[in-house]
């Protein structure tokens, strides 16, 4: 789930830098950050979507709006 999920994440988050992002995004990349925490076996796996739950935590409005403009 690690090594999938964080390509996909990577692609979801491209997508969004370059203005080709949505709300469904933004959800899809909080439901795969939890999906690899939950599933991956090693512990890099479990750790590698905490950055980006963390952004999404503290900054999600920031996000949403260069989502929008």
């Amino acid at each position: 789930p690690c090594r999938v999920g964080s390509e996909k994440i990577v692609m979801l988050l491209e997508g969004i830098l370059h203005g080709r992002g949505s709300a469904a995004d933004l959800e899809l990349i909080e439901e795969l950050s939890a999906t690899m925490a939950l599933t991956s076996i090693c512990g890099l796996g479990q750790a590698a979507p905490n950055p980006i739950l963390s952004v999404m935590k503290y900054f999600k409005d920031d996000i949403t709006r260069y989502i929008t403009q």
